[in-house]
This record gives C-alpha cells, structure tokens and sequence, in this order.
C-alpha cells in the first residue's frame, strides 16, 4: 500500500542515484548543493527507519509495531524539516522552478500524510493484523496527489550534468544509495 509504493519510488530514486554522471556543465552554487543536500535530507530518514522495520521477525508484533510508529515519525518530521528548507532556499534555479515546486508540494504533502497517521496507527492493537492494520491506515490518511513527483524530480536533476554530480557527492544522497539498495526488492 502507500509504503510499499513509497518503497517502490525509493527504490527507483536509489536506482537513479546510482547513475548519476560526474560531467559538469558549470560549477553548482552552494546554495544548489544545499538545495540538493536537503532533498535527499528529506528521504534519508524515512529509508533508515523502513530498513530497520524490513529486519524485523514479523512474528514479533510489539516490535514491528514500535518499528512502524519510528517509521511514520521519522517520514513525518524528515519531510516536514526538507519542506521547510525548500522552501527557505527556494528552486536551485529558475529552469527548475517547476521541479522544486513539485518537490516542495511532494513533501509537504508526505509530511501531513503520515503525521495524520501516526494517531490511527499508535490506537492499533500490536496483533496479527497490525500490519495490514497500519498500512491501511496509512492509506486512509494519504494525501499525497502526484507520487510520481519525487522520481520525476530525481530524473530532471539526473538530466543536467551538475545536478547529477552534486547528488552522487552529497553525504545524505550516498547515504540513500548505501542504505536503499535492498528497498522496494523482494527478501
């Protein structure tokens, strides 16, 4: 459901990182490299966090349950600190005012959906039905309107040579990379 679709665009944002090209066409600003440090800022947490859960003895309900409830905090809080940064540093450039607003409205949007969640899920029962339980739950609270959004972002960026660049260097994107590899993959 909405994480394993969010798993399933992570896994492709993984993907694309990995492809990242080293050519630049002129040298990326520091507000630029901020810019893309707080994009993949904003997903970093959330990958930890749903790396962990995958690790977990789905028999061991109480855990899980814990796992999931640091998943939808982290997803909430990383999503909600990116936005707020976005926002602050504004579109890297003004070809891609378009691309920052979608980020930007990807994000925020993110955050809203499972920060309202985090209520429904915590009133769950930690029973053989809690994961279904809280998938659905975070389904019901989704009010992400264009998923597509964040791979269009990382294939917009993986186009200009810079951009490309600055995410393969980026401590939280290489992050995103080591941690993600496994994401959206059966086990």
């Amino acid at each position: 459901m909405r994480s394993r679709l969010l798993a399933v665009a992570l896994a492709g944002a993984v993907t694309l990182l990995s492809a990242c090209g080293t050519e630049a066409d002129e040298p990326i600003t520091d507000a630029q490299t901020r810019w893309v440090d707080a994009f993949c800022g904003g997903l970093l947490p959330g990958i930890e966090a749903g790396v962990e859960l995958r690790k977990l003895d789905p028999a061991n309900v109480t855990e899980v349950k814990a796992a999931y409830l640091r998943l939808i905090t982290s997803n909430a809080t990383a999503f909600a600190g990116a936005e707020k940064k976005l926002k602050e540093l504004g579109a890297p450039e003004s070809e891609l005012e378009d691309v920052h607003e979608r980020l930007v409205r990807f994000v925020s949007e993110s955050s809203k959906s499972y920060g309202d969640a985090q209520g429904p899920v915590q009133a769950l029962e930690p029973d053989a039905q809690f994961l279904e339980a809280a998938e659905k739950a975070l389904a019901d609270k989704n009010v992400v309107s264009s998923p597509e959004d964040l791979r269009a972002t990382f294939q917009e960026l993986q186009k200009r040579p810079k951009y490309s660049d600055a995410l393969g260097r980026s401590k939280p994107c290489s992050e995103i990379r080591s941690k993600g590899q496994g994401i959206g993959q059966p086990q």
